[in-house]
């Protein structure tokens, strides 16, 4: 099968004038052009590093003014929620992931359903069943509760679950310390708000205020939440760090020197109104971000483009800009490395179509999910970024689907091959 695209983004850079040779589902060659083109460009598709699909019916309902009431908000529409409310959302999440062209998920999730969605919609990546302890009064018991939780969603979705510590204020530290002193791979959002280095350096700030509200008990580090962590032995390069808004130079040399992936998430942040995250520094201390689009609560609808547009547009307001090409890393090949996949995966999980340790890249041999845009005459990849969306996105294959799904589907076709 030939492919011929006017464009194709290699390692974030878009390049004219290539062809793809497609057999067995792998491209065998990336030559110049032997015929015509034709108007799209092709893209690996995207990783979502970090995700709620559970969250996808508050879309718009939640309207406070900063992050600490957003969240309080938050978890009193949760409790309103019917299961089959929750199964809904999470299909529906799933399904605009899928039409805005992501393969790949980082998902957060506290319920269950979310593997559910992902497998009814050909998603593939980690699930992280959220642990939030501090208000429990037998913590062991929660543990093993959610520790179930994590089987079940990975048995019915076939893809990685694990556990993952929710925030280091909503984890009582015994917990925490007890992932320290392991190597699990887990993901936790870090620094979302300067709420958290209020409490952790000096014990204030409405995060401590609600410690006090509910008789919670809190002694402060005297240090940035990061750094404590640090001495905790959590940042480790089997960690994901998510948003890291809240965060100085310091904490950027933890994250280098400790290997910790971050995932960005500019849209919610800044609904949130969360302090811009320095990606432009971490990017240049060698750390590795993927993009996320959170849940569309806090960021709006599902829409991949949407995100790398809001990610170089704060980034230039910061006047520290990242290239379109770095964003659109981020969003494919980036993102990927940044979910903590560590060993292979185990008889539990099927077999995907590529596996999580290539490149997600377009390469002679990758099986990468590979996506059609539809962007006529896009000479930049900022182009495809200020012009793209859900309604320029077509599959060009299938993506992560296991091996012996792909015997058993009626595949569409990868593409013309112009006569040839």
């Amino acid at each position: 099968m030939v492919v011929r695209p006017y464009g194709i983004v290699i390692s974030g850079e878009l390049q004219l004038g290539l062809e793809l040779v497609i057999e067995n589902g792998a491209i065998s060659e990336i030559r110049p052009h032997t015929g015509l083109p034709e108007d799209y460009v092709i893209s690996p598709a995207f990783v979502n590093a970090h995700s709620h699909l559970e969250y996808r019916g508050f879309q718009g309902k939640i309207n406070e003014p900063d992050y600490w009431s957003w969240i309080r908000r938050l978890t009193e529409l949760k409790k309103a929620q019917t299961p089959k409310d929750v199964e809904a959302d999470c299909m529906l999440a799933a399904k605009e992931n899928r039409q805005t062209g992501v393969a790949r998920l980082g998902e957060h999730s506290d319920r269950p359903y979310a593997g559910k969605a992902m497998r009814a919609n050909r998603l593939d990546g980690i699930i992280f069943q959220e642990l939030i302890t501090i208000l429990e009064n037998d913590v062991r018991e929660k543990v093993t509760r959610v520790w179930v939780q994590r089987l079940n969603q990975r048995g019915e979705a076939g893809v990685m679950a694990l556990m993952a510590p929710h925030t280091p204020f909503t984890v009582d530290r015994k917990t925490l310390r007890k992932f320290g002193h392991g190597d699990e791979r887990y993901s936790m959002h870090v620094a979302e708000s300067p709420a958290e280095n209020e409490l952790f350096k000096n014990g204030l700030g409405p995060i401590a205020e609600f410690y006090l509200s509910k008789g919670i008990s809190f002694e402060p580090t005297g240090k940035s939440v990061v750094q404590t962590l640090a001495e905790w032995g959590l940042t480790r390069a089997s960690a994901q760090f998510i948003h890291c808004c809240a965060i100085d130079a310091s904490d950027i040399e933890i994250f280098a020197r400790d290997g910790v992936k971050i995932v960005h998430c500019p849209r919610s942040n800044a609904h949130l109104k969360c302090p811009t995250a320095p990606v432009r520094e971490m990017l240049d201390a060698g750390i590795t971000i993927g993009l996320g689009m959170d849940s569309a609560a806090s960021s709006g609808p599902i829409d991949m483009f949407a995100e790398m547009r809001t990610a170089l547009d704060v980034s230039l307001e910061r006047g520290k800009p990242v290239t379109p090409e770095e964003v659109w890393l981020m969003a494919t090949e980036m993102g990927n490395r940044s979910l903590p996949f560590g060993e292979p995966p185990t008889a539990l999980v099927r077999p995907l179509a590529i596996d999580y340790k290539e490149r997600w890249d377009i390469y002679e041999g990758s099986e990468v999910p590979l996506l059609r845009v539809n962007v006529s005459g896009a000479q930049t990849v900022e182009d495809l970024i200020r012009e793209g969306g859900p309604s320029k996105v077509e599959w060009l294959s299938e993506g992560l689907i296991s091996k012996e799904e792909k015997h058993e589907l009626n595949m569409a076709p990868l593409g013309r091959d112009n006569g040839k």
